[in-house]
């Protein structure tokens, strides 16, 4: 028996044994994408590499990438002033992060922007741009760094502006939008985490819009037009999915963290007041 044949083997598998085999049997063809096996590509590199050297002043210190096959980020001669620039393997970067400083080097580096926090880097950048790398993997990507202690958490327009001009141009899928009376499969994913049906008699199936016809388009994947009573519908099911979420309260701890956060916030704007009066009663005596 062929193993592609003893996967239909025993009918009395249950469901999900089953598709946890066959799903087992296919991964044995995929090829594997993982984050550590991430190669940056050269223009994604350079990119950050301007933005970092510009942003922190960096002219003059060496920048090291340490990550690299068979490489060891531990045993690498690291020299005084250097700043680690590199993807590291995200599996391990809490652990990365923890060795740059506690052995004092300078470091920015590519990390998950999914688990960003996780890794309570002295500086994390939220940027978030989806990154295809070497291996093809798609990653959503932040940063973070030792470069600026006294920020916890930034934004940095400017670096995700620079990542997102070093992907390779791709032509621009068209946008359409229908009318309410008329959706195709996709559009109607809007609302698949709530009810909504529509009845054979109050819908019929369209592959194109006379209108599409005219320019030689078609709705993708074919489509249904419905009568107004079931378009309004759907236009209210497509708003109670939008704003289906959970919101999370506050503990009386958590208000307590928030009360303290305000209060050093209140005394380090007291105190950049009085620093200007005391200037200001400086220059007239």
């Amino acid at each position: 028996m062929t193993e592609r044949a003893s996967l239909h083997h025993g009918d009395c598998l249950g469901a999900e044994a089953a598709a946890q085999e066959y799903a087992e049997f296919l991964s044995k063809f995929e090829a594997k994408k993982t984050t550590d096996d991430c190669f940056t590509p050269p223009a994604v590199f350079a990119a950050v590499h301007q933005w970092v050297a510009a942003e922190y002043g960096l002219q003059g210190r060496r920048i090291v990438r340490p990550f690299h096959p068979e490489g060891d980020f531990v045993a690498f001669e690291y020299q005084p002033g250097d700043v680690v620039l590199d993807n590291p393997p995200f599996s391990i970067i809490t652990k990365i992060r923890r060795f740059y400083d506690e052995s004092g080097i300078d470091y920015f580096l590519f990390a998950p922007s999914l688990t960003l926090f996780d890794t309570r880097a002295p500086t994390m950048l939220v940027v978030d741009e989806t990154v295809e790398y070497a291996n093809g993997a798609k990653v959503a990507t932040s940063f973070i760094t030792s470069l600026e202690p006294h920020t916890r958490v930034r934004t940095a327009p400017a670096l995700a502006q620079a990542l997102r001009d070093a992907r390779p141009s791709k032509a621009a899928l068209p946008k359409y939008v229908y009318p309410d009376n008329v959706r195709n499969a996709a559009l109607l994913k809007r609302v698949s985490s709530v009810d909504f049906s529509i009845p054979a008699n109050e819908c019929e199936f369209i592959s194109a819009l006379d209108s599409q016809r005219d320019a030689g388009k078609a709705i993708f994947g074919g489509g249904v037009i419905m009568s107004a009573a079931k378009a309004a519908e759907l236009k209210a099911a497509e708003l109670r999915a939008a704003v289906e979420s959970t919101e999370w309260e506050l503990s009386q701890r958590e208000r307590g963290i928030i009360e303290r956060l305000n209060a050093k916030q209140a005394l380090a704007s007291e105190s950049v007041a009085q620093a200007g009066l005391f200037s200001e009663v400086a220059a007239h005596v």
